[in-house]
């Protein structure tokens, strides 16, 4: 079963009573006792109980259906109700990133919010498509690109982390795809500029050009254009 883990799909309201009480201790039978988001086994850590998932939004699971229940750690259910004041800050103590693994329906960051590029503001389906730099002891999400961007910029490999293991000259591979520059709201430690690696892009974001050849740029160059024209015309 194919699940959509975005925000519209997250927010879901998990059973309770006899009935429920049964599903769950099949769901986690089936599981293995076994967090299926971070791996985290039943009994290792008694602050980390297992509970149990309902992936399908407002509707009844039943036996027939166990493969709409996932098992998951207290600190992983409370990233899939973030809204929840039930869950308070449990969500904290989960892993920035899910396993490699993961059921797609359980395969997201902490929040939604992590699933937005911190330097292109680029929206990721997926918690694969992402990796995160640490400073400060603060973690900034970035698309895989950019994490390439900033790996090349010469940022340190050892302040990266993603879902599995990360692979530093990958990610260097995939930096062309980043934009040169950053974006107007990218945060301020990972703003670095990607080098440039082609004559158009050295001349574009190099240049003067770089302040006419971007969205705030061409509004302004179009409404003097504008102004002039009507004080020709008029």
């Amino acid at each position: 079963m194919s699940l959509e883990p975005r925000a519209e799909r997250r927010r879901t309201r998990d059973g309770e009573g006899p009935r429920w009480e049964a599903l769950r201790e099949a769901a986690i039978e089936r599981d293995g006792w076994v967090c299926q988001r971070c791996g985290h086994e039943a009994g290792a850590d008694a602050g980390r109980e297992l509970e149990v998932h309902h992936t399908v939004p407002f509707s009844a699971p039943s036996m027939e259906a166990l493969d709409e229940l996932v098992t998951l750690c207290e600190p992983c259910h409370a990233t899939l109700h973030a809204d929840d004041p039930a869950y308070g800050d449990r969500k904290a103590d989960a892993p920035l990133f899910p396993d490699p693994d993961a059921p797609p329906a359980v395969a997201t960051m902490r929040s939604d919010r992590q699933h937005v590029c911190q330097r292109c503001q680029h929206v990721a389906d997926s918690a694969a498509e992402l990796a995160a730099y640490t400073q400060d002891d603060r973690e900034y999400v970035v698309c895989k690109p950019c994490a390439g961007a900033l790996l090349s910029a010469g940022y340190d490999p050892e302040r990266f982390e993603a879902a599995g293991e990360l692979d530093a000259e990958v990610l260097v591979d995939r930096a062309a795809e980043a934009p040169v520059r950053p974006a107007l709201l990218a945060s301020g430690p990972v703003r670095a500029v990607r080098p440039p690696r082609t004559t158009t892009e050295r001349v574009v974001y190099d240049t003067p050009l770089r302040y006419a050849l971007n969205p705030i740029g061409v509004v302004i160059l179009f409404s003097a254009l504008g102004i002039l024209l009507s004080f020709l015309l008029f």
